[in-house]
């Protein structure tokens, strides 16, 4: 499977503290751009359950529009929150 090209990047915090921030800029992104949507994680060093909620979020939206999400570059701080939660075959996380 290739990459989506141009992944909008995300960091380094997606926690409760910044959570309005970045739900603007996804729905932005959302608003903007028309197909699946590729989210480069690589620069996320810290992750809660708030940075959960807006992948799920995003996942979402994309799906009821009939796109996909991407997660590419995924830190070892987003792989160790999705598994802690679940979520890893939902929002597979590319680490490369």
């Amino acid at each position: 499977m290739t990459p989506i090209a141009n992944p909008l990047a995300l960091g380094p915090e997606l926690t409760i503290a910044h959570a309005a921030t970045w739900h603007e800029a996804l729905a932005g992104a959302l608003a903007q751009r028309g197909g699946d949507l590729a989210l480069d994680l690589g620069g996320v060093t810290d992750f809660d359950s708030s940075g959960v909620q807006l992948l799920l979020a995003t996942r979402r939206s994309l799906v009821e529009r009939g796109d996909a999400l991407e997660l590419q570059r995924a830190s070892a701080a987003v792989r160790d929150a999705l598994n802690r939660f679940g979520l890893a075959e939902m929002l597979p996380a590319a680490t490369a």
